[in-house]
This record gives structure tokens, C-alpha cells and sequence, in this order.
């Protein structure tokens, strides 16, 4: 099932990825997202392990995440280790002026039950995750745009 979802930003690159790769920041914009907490001792590049209690549908569930790309500024992939939340997704960040960036998030989730899972979770839950992930990008925009502003 694949989700994707573009805010443009009144922001350089180089700050929305400040924004977004601030980990334990993330919750700030990131409506499901209850806290993140990095497993690693890095923390930065391909390798970072964080674990996201996440908000699924008023059930918790723990999201954990490898990083498994990294091209600082412009692109950030993570995989999903759990068992309830399996798949990829990425940040891409481009550069449209120098003061302006367009977030493109796209998540390539594996819904659990095969084949019904697919159905239930493309019928009943990707249009409220994709609300979700709209109103979360608009946070990061927002967050990014505020620093951006008193930098």
C-alpha cells in the first residue's frame, strides 16, 4: 500500500532537514508520533535505529525504524522493523530556490492479514492517514519556516 504526500516549504533545504532529522523533536509535528527515542549511538547516516510509539488508529503501537538511506540534505529512507508496521517510506527534499523547499513523504506500508488487510487498510485507512501525514508535513513546514524566519 503506498502513501505519498508533498508540502512546499518557505525554507532552505538545509534547515528542513535540520528540522526533520532532530529525532527526538519529530512529535512536535508528527501528529502519531507520541515520542522517538534513538537506539543507536548514532546519529546520523545509514544505521540510526529509532523506536516511535505511534498512535495507530487510537492503539498504540511501536514503530522501529533502521535508517537505510541517507543523502544529506535531500533524501532520508527508513524501513520499518515492527510487527504491526512493516514496509519503507522516505523524506525527499528539493531545493525549488534558495529559499524554498518541496517535502515530498511517501510510505510503502505492508498491512498485516494479506490480502484482506490490503483491502481494509486502502478502503478505511489510507484516506485518514493520508489527512494525517498532510497535517504532519504542514507542522514540519511550519516548524522549519518559524526557525528559518529567526535564524
Amino acid at each position: 500500500m503506498r502513501l505519498e504526500v508533498v508540502q512546499d516549504v518557505a525554507a532552505p533545504r538545509e534547515r528542513v532537514w535540520a528540522v526533520l532529522t532532530e529525532w527526538e523533536r519529530q512529535p512536535e509535528w508528527m501528529l502519531d508520533a507520541k515520542e522517538v527515542h534513538v537506539l543507536t549511538p548514532e546519529r546520523t547516516g545509514e544505521g540510526v535505529t529509532l523506536r516511535c510509539p505511534t498512535n495507530l488508529m487510537g492503539i498504540t503501537v511501536q514503530d522501529v525504524m533502521r535508517v537505510t538511506g541517507w543523502e544529506e540534505p535531500s533524501y532520508l529512507e527508513v524501513t520499518h522493523l515492527g510487527k504491526i508496521i512493516t514496509g519503507y517510506g522516505a523524506f525527499e527534499l528539493a531545493e525549488l530556490d534558495p529559499a524554498t523547499t518541496r517535502i515530498t513523504w511517501w510510505e510503502e506500508i505492508d498491512p498485516p492479514l494479506g490480502a484482506f488487510g490490503e483491502w481494509g487498510a486502502s478502503t478505511f485507512v489510507l484516506p485518514i492517514i493520508r489527512r494525517i501525514f498532510a497535517r504532519s508535513l504542514r507542522g514540519l513546514a511550519e516548524l522549519a519556516e518559524t526557525e528559518a524566519a529567526s535564524a
